[in-house]
């Protein structure tokens, strides 16, 4: 038996000979695992914790996930927003009713002036006999005059629980609440702003624009009326008005 033979046998018969002799020995270790995997491609610790400080956690990706917006977020969004063509189409419409709105405010005062006459007469007829030759030139010009009565059980128009009588004037698609007045005082702006809210409110039909048909204003200071009524909303339709602005 040779040598290796000889050194093999005892090797495998007392295999803590070689653990004693490479424990007493551990560069044999390394110089052999240097071989089998050179130093520079193993990952120190330093290496692993740079690799955890770099990946992204679970905690990461939940929070991103929170972030980003799904299909069905964008689909939300795309269903509420108007397209390039619809806001178009609505400019369009707009200016449609803006144009009618003008040729009205045109025709209304030129029936301010008949208006004028109706409250020549004023010392003769009832305040109710007024409103109804007003409605009468309005239906002359063609406009559709309903009369609305509601009952406002909570108050909104004065406070207090009381009828109110308005009327809604129709033309051409356009709807005007209109407050027919022998004469017209600053505290009756508010009351007829607040009849058109609550005629939108009780009936679900848009007010494309609300109206005072007045022979005068009864206050100290027409101009100020008038510009309150212009912050409010309000048109004040008056023979002076006809007179300055011609239909």
């Amino acid at each position: 038996m040779s040598l290796a033979e000889e050194v093999k046998r005892v090797l495998l018969e007392h295999p803590e000979i070689l653990a004693e002799a490479l424990l007493a020995h551990p560069e044999v270790v390394y110089q052999a695992l240097a071989k089998l995997a050179p130093w520079e491609r193993l990952a120190t610790k330093e290496d692993i914790e740079r690799l955890r400080s770099e990946m992204a956690t679970k905690e990461d990706l939940e929070r991103l996930r929170s972030e980003v917006a799904t299909k069905e977020d964008l689909e939300k969004v795309r269903a509420v927003m108007a397209t390039k063509e619809e806001l178009r189409s609505l400019e369009e419409r707009l200016g449609k009713v803006e144009k009618r709105l003008d040729e009205i405010d045109a025709q209304l005062r030129f029936l301010a002036i008949r208006v004028e006459a109706l409250g020549a007469r004023w010392s003769v007829v009832s305040e109710e006999a007024f409103r109804e030759g007003v409605r009468e030139v309005l239906r002359e010009a063609g406009f559709v005059v309903e009369k609305w009565l509601y009952y406002d059980g909570e108050g909104f128009i004065y406070g207090y629980p009381s009828e109110v009588e308005l009327d809604v004037v129709v033309r051409d698609g356009i709807t005007m609440a209109v407050e027919i007045a022998s004469s017209l005082k600053r505290a009756d702006l508010h009351a007829v702003r607040r009849k058109a809210e609550l005629y939108e409110k009780a009936t679900g039909r848009k007010v494309d624009r609300v109206v005072v048909i007045t022979p005068y204003i009864s206050d100290r200071n027409p101009p100020y009326v008038k510009a309150m009524a212009e912050r409010l909303g309000v048109k004040i339709v008056t023979p002076e008005e006809a007179a300055q602005k011609p239909a």
